[in-house]
């Protein structure tokens, strides 16, 4: 490893904004690790997807102070993405995955037109079956509820524990549309998608550990940075305005969805 301080310093940064938008930060742990550090894919993927634990369970922590997140709804994603986390995490083992990488970056393209033009529907609410009523309303903010499909939540679930596994990203980048698109607010829904996220890398990390693709001496490193950059993140995200916090993550997804194609299918 290079000077600590450099790593410690990038993954702070990312770490900060990650917390910002609802994500792990793996979107740019990933490209970090292969771009600066040498780290082949597999390592990188594994690793990543343990510094997230460390920068959900910081931002998580100040999010739950400040009432921000819905449990419940947190619980009915996280089941389904554990279950495909870890599937998607041996997925990686047997089949070249520069076909998925493409498909997921196609998927982040459309979510993120989705955020810009919320009219454009590309993130579909499933409305059938069995619903839930969730009250939004926190202190001072009287919100009216919101009936959420239970099979919503479950197959975007299992998309973002999917991809999670396979690409070392965070499942947020669907966690988050999927909850503003049926009614959750931006700032509760980037909350809420942080809590999931934990349960949801540490499945997928374990799966890597086995498998030996998990660097120990920058997981220290870039877990320390990203914690303390997810903390102080998440600490500011209530002052920047929704509509902000929208825009900046379908640009943030446009770049992920780039930089995945870059390194993993034309520098590959």
């Amino acid at each position: 490893m290079p000077d600590p301080l450099f790593p410690f310093v990038i993954a702070a940064v990312i770490g900060l904004v990650a917390s910002i938008i609802g994500m792990g930060g793996g979107f740019l742990y990933v490209p970090t690790l292969t771009l600066l550090f040498g780290f082949d894919q597999k390592m990188a993927v594994g690793t990543s997807l343990a510094v997230m634990i460390f920068s959900a369970c910081s931002a998580t922590l100040v999010f739950g102070r400040q009432k921000k997140i819905l449990p419940v709804l947190a619980a009915f994603l996280v089941l389904p993405a554990m279950v495909f986390s870890l599937l998607g995490s041996f997925i990686t083992v047997y089949f070249d995955a520069r076909i998925l990488v493409i498909l997921f970056a196609l998927v982040l393209i459309l979510m993120s037109l989705q955020m810009l033009v919320p009219s454009l529907s590309v993130v579909p609410a499933i409305r059938w079956g069995p619903s839930i009523e969730v009250n939004l309303s926190r202190d001072r903010e009287p919100l009216k509820p919101v009936r959420v499909p239970c099979m919503h939540l479950i197959v975007w679930g299992a998309m973002g524990g999917l991809v999670s596994g396979i690409t070392g990203t965070s499942g947020g980048a669907f966690f988050v549309p999927a909850l503003v698109v049926i009614g959750v607010p931006v700032h509760v829904a980037v909350a809420t998608s942080l809590l999931t996220i934990i349960p949801t890398s540490v499945t997928g990390a374990a799966a890597h550990a086995v498998l030996g693709q998990i660097s120990l001496p920058f997981l220290i490193v870039y877990g320390a940075g990203a914690a303390i950059g997810a903390y102080t993140g998440a600490a500011i995200a209530p002052r920047i305005p929704a509509d902000h916090i929208r825009k900046g993550f379908s640009i943030l997804l446009l770049v992920i969805a780039l930089l995945m194609i870059q390194q993993n299918v034309l520098g590959g």
